[in-house]
């Protein structure tokens, strides 16, 4: 399927999970482009993502999308899919989705392809009746996501518990 923004060479199509080796490598090289590893630990990282994406994708708590050029995937992300249950104020159930993984490959970029993506992934979050959506923005992503209607929270906290890697 083409999207409208992306050049009409490109195709997204919703992930499957036979593509979860490719949306490790994607995660892998994400954290790569932004500093976060070397080139030998976001190698470890996709091997060690991998068999992750492939089983919450079987179990439909990853819902992802790719975009190939010429049957190469170029570029991909995904939602992260979750409930938070009844809250004062809302006494429902609330469906949430967490971008991530937003990714597409250094020579393909500045072409409209992450914002066809995104607007692909946001058609399907309200057409599934999802209440919230959130994501974490790289610098480089944040004009991105507010030109969509991102606004940025109130920093949350968190507390990093031992775990062995």
């Amino acid at each position: 399927m083409h999207n409208a923004g992306m050049e009409s060479s490109y195709t997204l199509r919703t992930a499957g999970v036979a593509d979860a080796g490719e949306i490790a490598r994607h995660r892998g090289l994400m954290f790569l482009d932004m500093g976060l590893v070397i080139q030998s630990e976001a190698e470890a990282l996709t091997v060690a993502s991998a068999p992750w994406f492939a089983d919450v994708m079987e179990r439909g708590q990853y819902k992802g999308w790719v975009v190939e050029l010429e049957g190469q995937i170029v570029a991909g992300g995904g939602l992260h899919l979750s409930e938070v249950g009844p809250l004062p104020g809302c006494l429902r159930v609330v469906r949430s989705a967490h971008i991530a993984n937003i990714y597409t490959h250094a020579r393909h970029r500045k072409q409209g392809i992450a914002r066809s993506l995104l607007n692909e992934m946001l058609n399907w979050c309200r057409e599934s009746k999802i209440d919230q959506v959130t994501l974490t923005s790289s610098s480089e992503g944040r004009a991105l996501y507010t030109s969509l209607g991102f606004a940025p929270q109130p920093d949350g906290m968190l507390l990093q518990l031992e775990q062995k890697r």
